[in-house]
């Protein structure tokens, strides 16, 4: 009772300021508790509504493997035309863009010089075979002496000796005479093959020197195309593969064979090159164009097929926005084949129960959940 008494006095002895002090106090914590409480808790994210008609269901298919390259197409039978002789041009019979036959003469050089040289060549061979001639008739005549004992074994021999020399001096004075022909017939420059001039840098009075380049002739009948492949590709190099591929500035698809593949590759650039022969027949004016292709693989690969639309940054890092267990999921894709007759694709990637979005999202909203209506609102 003491212990009673002693509580309720020291109580009344508080001052008033200090129990108003403590109320509020007491009021403040209960407040920050309170706040805690509610900040603890995570809002619920908000779920996004979409309809059937944004969703597209996963189709399986198959592929053939493409293998990307780039290439120009060429002539297979061409020819650049060089001066074998130092002359001066005094006719010039074809222009650029005149078809020539093979033999033709293009360009005539006043040759003088090797034309005097042929015709001495043939002087010194005539000659030499008068000498040949009369060095055999002496020792046919030796021989009937011979028979007849009127001279020596030695003499005989002797003849023979002088008529082998005349024969190989023959010999001699016809290379000359050949060397001779050749350089004379350099100054009329003829076509090798049959074609069209494509570059003239021969004018007439022009000299020419030795090794220049005269004319550019192609044969435009017969085209292939030339390209390279980095030779971590190689195995998709095979004859007989089957290619396809556009011209600079054309949209048609094109078809090719590969008709041989080099056997090593460039030292410089670890490239191989191929060529490939058109399906289809190309305009002369297709020469030098550039081709963009993909060489076919012969056996397919299984993959998904999806709208074209569907896919985005197509050419770089291609991705899919897809709806994967009733959320929303950006996925990496690889693209098999684009067909564009019909606006899809064949890729690899995705899982068969994902659902592809035609409706594009932000990237704060990966994983938020989805709700699909059956019907649009």
């Amino acid at each position: 009772m003491h212990i009673a008494q002693r509580i309720a006095f020291i109580f009344n002895q508080q001052p008033l300021p200090l129990l108003r002090i403590s109320t509020l106090g007491l009021c403040v914590f209960l407040a920050a508790c309170q706040k805690n409480e509610t900040e603890n808790v995570a809002p619920t994210p908000e779920k996004i509504e979409l309809i059937q008609q944004d969703l597209v269901t996963i189709q399986q298919g198959s592929a053939i493997k493409k293998t990307a390259f780039t290439g120009t197409v060429r002539a297979v039978n061409q020819s650049s035309i060089q001066s074998q002789v130092s002359a001066t041009a005094t006719s010039v019979n074809v222009k650029v863009g005149d078809a020539v036959q093979r033999g033709q003469t293009l360009v005539r050089l006043n040759n003088q010089d090797n034309a005097a040289r042929l015709a001495q060549t043939r002087a010194n061979l005539a000659a030499t075979q008068a000498q040949a001639n009369q060095a055999r008739n002496m020792m046919q005549r030796k021989k009937r002496l011979l028979d007849q004992g009127f001279i020596s074994q030695v003499e005989y021999e002797q003849s023979q000796l002088d008529y082998r020399a005349q024969i190989e001096n023959v010999r001699v004075q016809q290379a000359n005479v050949d060397i001779a022909l050749k350089a004379d017939q350099d100054g009329t420059i003829t076509s090798p093959i049959r074609g069209v001039i494509t570059q003239r840098q021969v004018e007439p009075g022009q000299t020419v020197a030795v090794g220049q380049t005269l004319f550019e002739v192609v044969d435009p009948s017969r085209l292939e195309i030339q390209a390279k492949l980095p030779s971590d590709l190689q195995a998709a190099l095979k004859v007989g593969q089957k290619i396809e591929y556009q011209l600079q500035g054309h949209n048609n698809t094109l078809n090719a064979q590969i008709s041989r593949v080099s056997p090593v590759a460039d030292l410089a650039s670890r490239q191989i090159e191929f060529f490939a022969t058109p399906l289809e027949a190309l305009p002369s004016l297709s020469i030098g164009a550039f081709v963009d292709g993909h060489i076919l693989a012969s056996n397919q690969i299984s993959g998904q097929i999806i709208p074209l639309n569907t896919i985005h940054n197509i050419e770089n890092k291609p991705y899919v926005w897809v709806i994967r267990d009733q959320k929303i999921a950006r996925i990496d894709v690889t693209v098999l084949e684009q067909r564009y007759s019909d606006n899809t694709a064949v890729i690899q990637g995705l899982q068969p129960n994902d659902l592809v979005s035609r409706v594009s999202f932000q990237p704060d909203q990966i994983q938020q959940p989805v709700i699909i209506q059956k019907q649009p609102q």
